[in-house]
């Protein structure tokens, strides 16, 4: 259904490093997303990989993603990187007080007594710095975020989905829980009939990651509620 709301304006990765939070900020949008990993009874801040017990992060060379300080480039698609100076959660929020909100994209896969230690250990955090009404937490491996809904059902939580086994997991999801009615979703998956089923269960719909102008104004036109991009100008353009 054609649409003349404005949608909620994400900068994709760019909570991820101090320099690019700091663009996002003078910039105008409202959300800014980043990437989380847990280990250790801590959240990291970063999308690099960590390499096992070796002090290394290493990851592909994406758009969106600023190279980390004394990165080593690996061919034209990779990069490593040591572990020094990490970027935590706290530093996150400390760097951004009030400004935005913010979008934590879960990376990892984290299962049974981990998951629920990063559920507690994020939602810890969040009620201590009194950021809840802050924070939006997505992923695409759903059983840190089934366990951070239990403990912590204040918290905004969204199924990502970008491949068809996630969006039969959701469908169920949606027969078997009223509540779960907020995704994330990478733009080229959306067609016609999800579009529909999307809107006729009234379901939040934010949309990775969205460079193209035509494009971000195709979704908006038909309702999504959230544009994810790389670009600060675009976002100011919604």
């Amino acid at each position: 259904m054609p649409s003349s709301k404005r949608p909620v304006r994400i900068a994709h990765a760019y909570g991820n490093t101090l320099d690019a939070l700091e663009r996002a900020l003078a910039a105008d949008n409202d959300m800014i997303e980043t990437d989380i990993w847990y280990r250790a009874g801590q959240i990291f801040v970063r999308h690099e990989r960590r390499l096992g017990p070796l002090p290394l992060l290493g990851d592909r060379r994406m758009a969106g993603h600023a190279l980390g300080p004394m990165s080593l480039r690996l061919g034209r698609r990779y990069f490593l990187r040591p572990d020094v100076k990490p970027f935590r959660l706290d530093d996150l929020l400390d760097a951004v007080g009030n400004r935005r909100r913010l979008l934590l994209d879960v990376k990892g896969i984290y299962t049974g007594r981990e998951a629920y230690a990063f559920a507690g250990t994020l939602a810890a955090k969040l009620r201590e710095r009194h950021a809840i009404e802050q924070i939006a937490v997505c992923g695409q491996t759903y059983e840190p975020l089934h366990c951070l809904r239990e403990v912590a059902p204040e918290i905004e939580v969204r199924y990502s989905i970008e491949r068809p086994h996630q969006w039969r997991t959701f469908l169920r999801l949606v027969d078997s829980d009223a509540l779960v009615r907020r995704i994330c979703i990478e733009h080229r998956f959306i067609d016609e009939q999800k579009a529909r089923y999307v809107e006729e269960r009234g379901i939040d719909l934010y949309c990775w990651t969205v460079d193209d102008a035509a494009e971000a104004r195709r979704l908006v036109q038909q309702g999504v509620d959230g544009v994810i991009s790389n670009d600060l100008a675009l976002l100011a353009s919604l």
